[in-house]
């Protein structure tokens, strides 16, 4: 499995990922923005059928090891971010090469002030 590979080099990082596999999470994907870091989905949580936003960040290809530093920094940055006016993070999954970062909803799909991390609702 490439969850255990990599984060072999990285145990540290293991306790950033939730082990669960987000495309049995989350259903009704549509990409709704795209980036130089990835593209941001409107998707439905099949747990709750909560409308969430997931980025997906790819660590593949050339630069693999930079991209996958970038999804640690960010994922560490989420976690200790702490302002009124920022949303919750609410957890990271990997998936063959992709880190799938959830924030909540945001914008036009709602807002939360909530402040925890969970990898589970």
């Amino acid at each position: 499995m490439f969850f255990r590979s990599s984060l072999g080099k990285d145990p540290d990082a293991a306790e950033l990922f939730c082990k669960d596999d987000p495309e049995k999470l989350f259903a009704d994907l549509r990409e709704i923005g795209h980036g130089s870091f990835g593209a941001v989905y409107f998707a439905r949580d099949v747990r709750n059928n909560e409308v969430v936003a997931i980025k997906k960040m790819s660590y593949s290809g050339k630069q693999t090891n930079e991209k996958w530093q970038d999804i640690i920094k960010e994922v560490k940055f989420l976690q200790k971010l702490r302002h009124p006016n920022t949303i919750e993070y609410r957890g990271c999954y990997l998936k063959e090469h992709t880190a799938w970062v959830r924030p909540p909803p945001t914008g036009a799909l709602g807002l939360t002030s909530k402040r925890t991390r969970r990898c589970h609702l």
